[in-house]
């Protein structure tokens, strides 16, 4: 029961690694607020785990709209009161519109951008001054290896998932003095899809790879880790969860 006084919001609550970070966190005692633009199933999950005995309400909001999330931000303050941990899951790739970054669409590429990397500055924007008022928090930012190496028609979500990478780092910088820690989970390939539009970690027909392939369990486990009292000394990390995916090169003798 590591979260038992703790509140925690996550995005992209509804789906694949966004439902096992909420499952796992009311198991731990935490009241956990489920945000996604799918209402009809964050309730279900909330509704599952409050008669399993947990804590949860599910709230609706649009991620890439600042004024919905703030408003998100308010009214979970209200119900539990405050924000403790933030993890940002919410976000997707454009894998159905992949094409060359000099073939892709402008508006196409915008809205990769504002779905993974201008929602999690939302919300961490709204949430961080509530861990200031409290001298503690955690931002934990799904990122993805692509965010490193980048990914041949995927330069939208490579660029996006690089941005968080490097935020994340800056908010590190900037609230630790407050006590808040910020850090990044940065998946491998996942063979899930969650509300927000999937996890879009890569071209799963990329099949080489799937014997390292992680579950969205194993991300929910990494999560849960950086918002414990163990992980209190880390923060501007990167913790990558690939299954030693970006060790691995073609042609290397087993």
């Amino acid at each position: 029961m590591r979260f038992s006084k703790k509140t925690v919001l996550v995005t992209g609550g509804a789906g694949g690694i966004g439902s096992d970070c909420v499952k796992k966190f009311a198991a731990e005692g935490a009241k956990v607020a489920i945000v996604d633009r799918s209402g009809d199933i964050a309730r279900a999950l909330a509704a599952e785990i409050n008669a399993a005995g947990g804590t949860a309400r599910a709230f609706v909001c649009d991620v890439t709209d600042n004024a919905q999330v703030e408003a998100c931000v308010a009214d979970v303050k209200a119900a539990f009161g405050g924000v403790d941990i933030l993890v940002n899951v919410a976000g997707g790739s454009a894998r159905e519109h992949r094409a060359f970054f000099y073939e892709q669409d402008v508006e196409i590429f915008r809205k990769n951008i504002e779905v993974n990397l201008f929602a999690a500055f939302y919300f961490a924007r709204s949430c961080a001054p509530l861990m200031i008022e409290k001298g503690w928090g955690r931002i934990i930012n799904i990122a993805s290896i692509i965010g490193f190496n980048g990914h041949v028609k995927h330069a939208e979500y490579s660029a996006a998932k690089g941005g968080i990478i490097a935020i994340t780092k800056s908010m590190a910088k900037e609230v630790g003095r407050y006590g808040i820690t910020a850090n990044t989970v940065c998946p491998g390939i996942i063979p899930t899809s969650n509300s927000n539009g999937g996890k879009g970690h890569g071209d799963l027909s990329h099949t080489n790879y799937l014997a390292m392939t992680p579950a969205p369990c194993d991300i929910a486990n990494a999560v849960l880790y950086l918002a414990s009292e163990e992980a209190r000394f880390v923060t501007g990390m990167d913790l990558i969860v690939d299954g030693g995916r970006r060790l691995a090169t073609r042609g290397t003798e087993s």
